[in-house]
């Protein structure tokens, strides 16, 4: 009774212990739970991903015309400003005149520089001919040598492609003898055939022992059964003990019962023989077990005969099966080698392959020497050409003179601005739009001034991004918005990148007759939506990583020190269209069903564990 006290409480205090630590997991849960980030979640929609293309632009003239002048001129006075409506008869700006004289005194000069220069190389065309002589006549000799040289090379490496072929012949003429595929498959057989015999042949003589052991038990077991049998029971030694006084009072030796008158009556001798077990039925009326024991006998007596017959059965069976068995493994059949020849025909076809290899590198020396006596034939050949040409300085006179003319025709060019008198007039009306001359500077390349055609439509003209420009082509309707006046739908006449910066892209509308003027500011709206995708997201669900790689962070599930966690996986992702909410990404990795973070109360990182905002 104590020591069932002292485990009742011993239980007890083990209850309340596991109460105390199931608390305390609740607690540290709730601990560890409350500093994970809480996340917002969302899953992958299907929908449209819709552009919207917003810019301000200007309209600009449609027509414009240029005014030039000679570059590098000094501008003296400047007298038309940006905007002013001019005619042929207004001076937009005039030269400085002493600037002009001394370019025209300079082109001279170099005309006279120039002019002896042609003289000299004129005068040295006869000493280049007789070089040019000389160097052809060595280029000759050169060509000779080398044409030598290769010729022999390439016979040498042509006479050792003819050993290795020989070689190669003298190796294919000694093969070595195989066993063909047919007698290896028929020895293979016989031994799989003499295996599957030696296994059957093993199992029906183990199978035969079987039964000839069980039959000897058989015959053992019915043995001990009769001789159990044959041996005196403790009531048949009482019995005759008993039957003295029987014996003396009947001399004729019969039993009892047996006389004439004399009724049936109990032997006790005959009743305590009767075995342990036997009903009082068979006492009582007398039953002596001395016939049935003797029939029982004579019963077990024809089993171990039986029995015996089968044992000898079993045993010449097992005999049988032995003597199968052991004729067969008298005659074994072994497992068929040809690793022997395998390896001799492995040797052999090495070899074989290293001559026919020997053969190919001979080709190529062979290819090799012929590809090298073309090239040395050919760069010879074209040194003797080389020096066959005629010589260059009837190339450099020939450009000397054109520099001549062209300095010619610029000094003519002056002396037509010096006629008059270095003032510059437009060739039609209209207005100037730019300027780009400016008093005591000199004239650059390109348009001095700039003015417009006033007869001629207005166009609209807009900046755009290379991320707005993927949304508007030549030829998209697009809503114009001039000013105050309402919105009217064009199209987009005209789309190219901006020469100024690659970054940017200009677009031109051009705009219909009597409307828009120059400077006038509008808007320009397009609107592109692009085709059905399976996967959009938020896109403030996307992130980018330092190599500009697009990824999000999925929820998934992980094994943690206080069970199944939640935790944030980076995933990879490959972004097919975006716009300023939603970005449409490649199916695979991320399903319909998969739990997208587009919000957390802090910065995660990949493997972060989390949990769902409350």
């Amino acid at each position: 009774m104590e020591l069932w006290k002292r485990q009742k409480k011993i239980l007890t205090a083990f209850f309340i212990f596991l109460v105390f630590m199931f608390f305390c997991t609740l607690i540290s849960r709730s601990v560890y739970a409350s500093k994970l980030p809480q996340v917002t979640v969302e899953t992958p929609r299907r929908m449209a991903i819709n552009h919207t293309v917003e810019a301000e632009g200007i309209v600009h003239q449609g027509r414009e015309y240029a005014v030039t002048a000679l570059s590098g001129l000094r501008v003296r006075t400047v007298y038309a400003n940006i905007g002013d409506r001019v005619t042929k008869e207004t001076l937009l700006f005039d030269l400085d005149m002493e600037d002009l004289k001394q370019k025209i005194q300079e082109k001279e000069l170099e005309i006279k520089k120039l002019q002896l220069q042609i003289a000299s190389i004129e005068q040295n065309r006869s000493l280049d001919a007789q070089k040019q002589q000389t160097e052809n006549a060595r280029a000759q000799e050169d060509y000779a040598r080398a044409e030598q040289k290769a010729a022999e090379a390439l016979e040498r490496t042509r006479e050792d492609l003819e050993d290795a072929q020989d070689a190669y012949e003298d190796h294919k003429d000694s093969p070595v003898h195989l066993t063909s595929e047919e007698d290896r498959e028929a020895a293979q057989e016989a031994y799989e055939e003499w295996v599957e015999k030696e296994e059957t042949l093993r199992q029906e003589a183990e199978q035969k022992k079987k039964a000839y052991e069980e039959a000897q038990e058989e015959v053992k077991r019915l043995e001990e059964e009769i001789s159990s049998q044959e041996k005196p029971q403790p009531g048949e030694e009482a019995s005759g003990q008993q039957d003295g006084p029987e014996a003396e009072e009947n001399p004729s030796g019969q039993p009892a019962g047996d006389g004439e008158g004399s009724g049936p009556q109990e032997n006790p001798a005959d009743a305590d023989s009767v075995p342990q077990g036997q009903s009082e039925d068979a006492k009582e009326n007398g039953g002596d077990s001395g016939p049935d024991t003797e029939d029982d006998n004579s019963g077990l007596s024809g089993q171990l005969e039986a029995a015996k017959a089968a044992e000898k059965q079993a045993k010449d069976a097992y005999e049988s099966a032995a003597a199968a068995y052991e004729s067969h493994m008298a005659h074994p059949v072994e497992k068929p080698d040809f690793s022997g020849e395998d390896a001799e025909q492995s040797a052999w076809e090495e070899k074989k392959g290293a001559l026919k290899d020997a053969i190919g590198t001979a080709e190529r020396a062979v290819e090799d020497a012929e590809r090298s006596q073309s090239d040395q034939l050919l760069d010879a050949g074209r040194k003797v050409t080389d020096s066959q040409l005629p010589a260059g300085a009837d190339s450099s006179l020939e450009v000397n003179r054109l520099e001549l003319s062209a300095l010619q025709t610029e000094l003519a060019a002056y002396k037509k601005v010096q006629e008059a008198s270095g003032q510059v007039y437009p060739e039609a009306e209209g207005i100037i739009t730019r300027i780009q001359v400016s008093p005591g500077e000199r004239v650059g390349d390109g348009a001095a001034v700039v003015y417009a055609d006033l007869s001629s439509p207005m166009q609209f003209q807009v900046s755009l991004t290379k991320e707005q420009k993927k949304y508007v082509n030549q030829g998209d309707v697009v809503k114009l918005t001039l000013g105050n006046s309402s919105a009217k739908e064009l199209t987009v006449d005209y789309v190219a990148e901006n020469e100024m910066n690659p970054e940017l892209y200009d677009a031109r509308v051009f705009l219909p007759d009597q409307v828009g003027t120059i400077g006038q500011s509008g808007s320009f709206l397009v609107e592109a939506q692009s085709d059905t995708f399976s996967c959009c997201i938020p896109l403030n669900a996307l992130y980018e990583d330092a190599n500009h790689r697009k990824f999000v962070y999925v929820v998934s599930e992980r094994s943690g020190i206080l069970g199944t966690e939640l935790a944030a996986e980076m995933v990879y992702v490959k972004v097919l269209d975006q716009n300023d909410s939603y970005a449409a990404i490649e199916e695979g990795i991320i399903s319909r069903e998969t739990e997208l973070i587009v919000s957390s109360t802090e910065v995660l990182e990949d493997k972060d564990v989390i949990r769902y905002k409350e």
